[in-house]
């Protein structure tokens, strides 16, 4: 994708290419300024004005400024979710499914499930935030199905980390339990299935913690008192040793460490 401006210049001047990449360019530019609306119209003007030529062309010439109009779209999405326009939010979730679908030929087929993937788990936090959850769990379930069929996926365990939230949520705690497993298998760097990431190193030692945090509050729900400190105890040294004592996630697992040894404490007391 880095290559946009040296393609440019040796594009002559009526070369068919010539408005797509510098739309390209256009996009990387707005998009790094913050612009992420401007960026993406950059591109959706592009796509209209040129429909002909786009139509002309059979292969995945085009595959880096579909990927990257699916990214912003994405990237949209979740920005007006998080501000509350949920209608705005939805369209460009919407938008960004039409634009991974199987019938897009103009994209590459593993970024295209890649991103299908993104957009599918997107959705599925779209419709957890709305209450929606057999909806949600539904587009979780989809991110998870192209996960496991494709090895460039980059963010599978946090895939397992969100269909362990929403079927906490559901109360179907014994399957919940099940993906925060799951989801520290993919995270373990010994794994053979562990794949790299886009995230952060830090990220993805956070994302350990969070794991073992679900596991032991699944374990709490599912009264397994000992597996729930076990795992409980492992968040905390995780989240000491990545995000330090100061970070709210160490001191929300902290409480909770307390909180059930001193509940065990006491139900230990009662028993006698």
């Amino acid at each position: 994708m880095a290559a946009a401006p040296a393609m440019e210049e040796a594009l002559e001047p009526g070369d068919p290419l010539r408005p797509f990449v510098e739309a390209e360019r256009e996009f990387a530019q707005l998009q790094a300024a913050g612009d992420h609306e401007a960026a993406v119209r950059c591109l959706e003007n592009v796509l209209r004005a040129q429909q002909a030529t786009v139509q002309q062309m059979q292969d995945t010439v085009l595959s880096t400024l579909f990927e990257r109009l699916a990214v912003g779209y994405n990237t949209l999405g979740m920005k007006h979710l998080k501000d509350g326009n949920t209608e705005i939010s939805c369209k460009f979730f919407e938008k960004a499914e039409a634009l991974t679908d199987p019938a897009n030929l103009h994209m590459n087929s593993d970024s295209r499930l890649v991103l299908r993937a993104v957009t599918y788990n997107n959705m599925g936090c779209f419709y957890k935030s709305m209450s929606k959850l057999h909806t949600a769990l539904q587009y979780l379930r989809k991110a998870q199905k192209i996960e496991e069929r494709s090895s460039k996926c980059q963010n599978p365990a946090g895939t397992h980390l969100n269909l362990c939230a929403l079927l906490s949520q559901m109360g179907k705690h014994q399957d919940a339990l099940g993906h925060a497993k799951r989801a520290l298998e993919l995270l373990d760097p010994k794994s053979m299935e562990a794949r790299p990431s886009h995230e952060s190193s830090s990220n993805g030692e956070s994302m350990v913690c969070v794991a073992y945090f679900n596991m032991g509050a699944e374990h709490e729900h599912l009264k397994q008192t000992s597996e729930a400190l076990w795992a409980y105890d492992q968040a905390h040294k995780s989240c000491l040793s990545e995000l330090g004592e100061e970070h709210p996630l160490s001191q929300q697992i902290a409480t909770c460490l307390q909180q059930l040894k001193s509940k065990s404490a006491k139900s230990k007391k009662g028993g006698r």
